[in-house]
């Protein structure tokens, strides 16, 4: 399973240097990240490559109030975010 957590760059540097469990140096308490987690939402089974739409806009090729047209090689050239999970469960 995937799941996109939103948390501070800040929060996420505490929990990555400070993994080991009940740490007494961590600021943050073993509660608070096991709910950041728990607070996660799961990206769907067999999701496609995820990336930063926004990106794609200075790139429109047309734009009329809201709506925009984007190329496929804008489309296919954007950086991905998150790799595409491509499991048959």
């Amino acid at each position: 399973m995937q799941i996109v957590i939103d948390i501070s760059e800040e929060d996420y540097n505490i929990m990555r240097h400070n993994i080991a469990v009940n740490n007494p140096l961590c600021p943050l308490s073993q509660e608070e990240m096991v709910s950041k987690v728990a607070n996660g939402v799961p990206l769907s089974k067999g999701h496609g490559d995820l990336i930063d739409r926004s990106d794609l806009i200075p790139d429109s090729d047309y734009e009329d109030g809201d709506f925009y047209a984007v190329s496929i090689g804008a489309i296919n050239g954007a950086p991905t975010i998150v790799e595409a999970d491509r499991s048959e469960e």
